[in-house]
């Protein structure tokens, strides 16, 4: 029998059930390369951290619990190719994790210049239509400056930011909690496609034939969150995965932010709590590229000093001057307040905006305390 190669061993090890990424890790920091692991005897792969006798037992018998062989011509025959840490093009950002997938599995087409100015937008799979909305609003406008959207094809948020992104005709990864030989949630397949048509890949961790799990999103979501400079929270409840995602980003050094929404609505408590956590309070795609570095527009911070009052200018200006960020637009709203135009539509009607865009402006000037909500949805300047 013909040894294995390196890349060959290391999808054999991909292979054993219940292995994972951080025991292979230390396997291949123990012995070496992913051949000496399958050819130490069990007792030797006892001595590595977390290797019980079962998991020990499983990696010396690999021939019996593995078809590395089977596994490559499914692979091939759902358009799937494989790279591992070994490879040159398996993405630098992940390479720098502490548990990188040892494989990933690849339809469509991922850039290594993908990372640079990637944007991971996640959120609950039970979205209300304004968290669709906003999600794939950012997905699109993101797209359009030039940002690759990274998110999990997961039902809800997902969905909208990845057709955000496809609706700019930019880039997307789609990275899956399953293998590769279906797409999950099978509505989305479509979806899958037209990704992999062009427009970025999608990629998963897990064996071709692999079911979706309890245990495997959560794997998922840590290479969402490493794969992404930023991690936007669209809209979750207190109890999403995606603040999983968002706490793992802030773990791997991203940034993170959090769109508010409307306060009594436990969907979007999630994200309320990441803005009290400190994530980055964003109504809009050019407030995220300005934080990032990657365009131009109104500064954030300013509006609280160290003793939480609002600074002044110290050449006299009064009140308005410290309106919360974009300071024009929110002037606007308070002089339009002030002119009678005191509901949501009739502001609309003024700005010639849209309720997604003028909500999250309103809500900013009332925490600023600009604005006071009055019954039936109607506001005052303070």
């Amino acid at each position: 029998m013909m040894p294995l190669s390196p890349t060959e061993a290391l999808l054999v090890l991909n292979l054993i059930p219940g292995l994972g990424s951080v025991r292979i890790r230390a396997l291949l920091e123990f012995f070496g390369s992913a051949e000496l692991v399958l050819a130490a005897p069990p007792h030797l792969l006892e001595r590595v951290p977390r290797m019980g006798p079962k998991l020990a037992a499983a990696v010396s018998c690999w021939r019996e619990c593995t078809d590395w062989k089977a596994e490559c011509a499914c692979a091939a025959d759902y358009g799937v190719r494989m790279v591992t840490l070994l490879d040159t093009d398996y993405p630098e950002v992940l390479r720098r994790m502490a548990d990188p997938p040892v494989v990933l599995y690849v339809r469509g087409e991922w850039r290594q210049e993908d990372a640079e100015r990637s944007v991971a937008v996640v959120g609950t799979r039970q979205a209300s239509p304004y968290g669709m909305t906003q999600a794939r609003r950012f997905g699109r406008e993101l797209a359009d400056a030039g940002c690759c959207i990274i998110s999990g094809l997961a039902r809800g948020i997902d969905t909208a930011a990845h057709w955000g992104a496809l609706d700019a005709g930019g880039r997307t990864i789609a990275v899956l909690g399953n293998g590769l030989s279906r797409v999950f949630p099978p509505e989305n397949e479509q979806l899958a496609e037209c990704i992999v048509q062009g427009h970025g890949a999608v990629v998963s961790e897990f064996p071709m034939l692999m079911a979706p799990s309890r245990t495997s999103f959560p794997q998922r979501n840590r290479i969402v969150a490493a794969w992404s400079q930023a991690t936007l929270v669209a809209e979750a409840p207190t109890r999403s995965g995606a603040l999983h995602t968002a706490k793992l980003a802030a773990e791997y050094g991203r940034s993170v932010f959090a769109l508010p929404g409307p306060v009594d609505r436990l969907g979007s408590a999630g994200c309320h709590e990441l803005i009290r956590d400190g994530a980055v309070l964003c109504s809009r795609p050019s407030e995220l590229m300005a934080d990032m570095g990657w365009g131009s527009a109104p500064a954030r911070g300013g509006l609280f000093s160290e003793r939480g009052r609002c600074p002044r200018e110290r050449s006299g200006a009064g009140e308005e001057s410290c309106l919360i960020a974009p300071g024009e637009e929110g002037r606007r709203v308070v002089e339009a307040v002030r002119a009678g135009h005191a509901t949501l539509d009739q502001l609309c009607a003024v700005l010639g905006e849209g309720a997604s865009a003028v909500t999250p402006l309103l809500m900013q000037l009332v925490i600023a305390g600009k604005l006071r909500p009055l019954p039936g949805g109607r506001y005052e300047a303070v």
